[in-house]
């Protein structure tokens, strides 16, 4: 994609409860925001993604975000099999919606689940392989970029992950050309941003992409 810039463009979000909203994401999708665990977060208009949207006149195509969920396929106790970040990248992004922006936000859940890391794995890659983080992690991006060849794809690395995770979706982001926002400092509230969280998002994601 030659243009750059946030003004004007459209967008989706592969996503866990960092990037839900009820109201705002598929049927069926569980949805964390508005929670009583983040007593800030009451509106949409507090969410990060809500933030850049209106401030830059960007377009949401799809939120396919969902609470508690995990990028591999080693999913939560009681989370059906299509709540996996590999299973959703097929789902919404496989070529119907075409935005300028993927926003790619996940792996807190495999992180705090203790799911077995694996390594970013490009080539040769089983279904058995998508059962580890960073195999699946590579799978997602993979998916994305070959399906979307036009949109800007961009990695973004939650702070308080297993360093082993962190560094392994830094090298599969560069591996597969996606752009890189590892968020620094974010307040929150049980494990969640919190408006202030919220807002740090929204400036540092807007401060890597202009």
């Amino acid at each position: 994609m030659s243009n750059t810039s946030l003004p004007g463009c459209t967008f989706g979000i592969l996503g866990d409860s960092y990037s839900t909203f009820r109201g705002y994401i598929p049927q069926g999708n569980s949805g964390y925001y508005p929670s009583k665990e983040v007593d800030d977060v009451l509106e949409v208009a507090h969410t990060w993604w809500h933030q850049l949207m209106t401030k830059h006149n960007m377009k949401l195509l799809v939120n396919d975000s969902y609470s508690g969920a995990t990028v591999c396929t080693n999913i939560r106790d009681g989370q059906p099999f299509s709540s996996a970040f590999t299973e959703r990248a097929k789902r919404s992004f496989s070529g119907d919606i075409k935005p300028d922006y993927i926003f790619l936000f996940g792996c807190t859940n495999d992180s705090w689940l203790d799911r077995t890391v694996g390594e970013p794995k490009f080539v040769d890659r089983r279904e058995e392989d998508l059962f580890n983080v960073l195999p699946a992690y590579c799978f997602c991006l993979e998916y994305l970029t070959e399906h979307n060849p036009q949109t800007k794809v961009v990695a973004m690395i939650n702070t308080g992950l297993k360093p082993e995770i962190a560094a392994g979706m830094l090298a599969a982001a560069n591996h597969y050309g996606a752009t890189v926002v590892a968020l620094e400092d974010i307040d929150k509230q049980h494990g969640h941003p919190s408006a202030l969280g919220m807002r740090q998002i929204a400036a540092q994601l807007e401060a890597a992409l202009l």
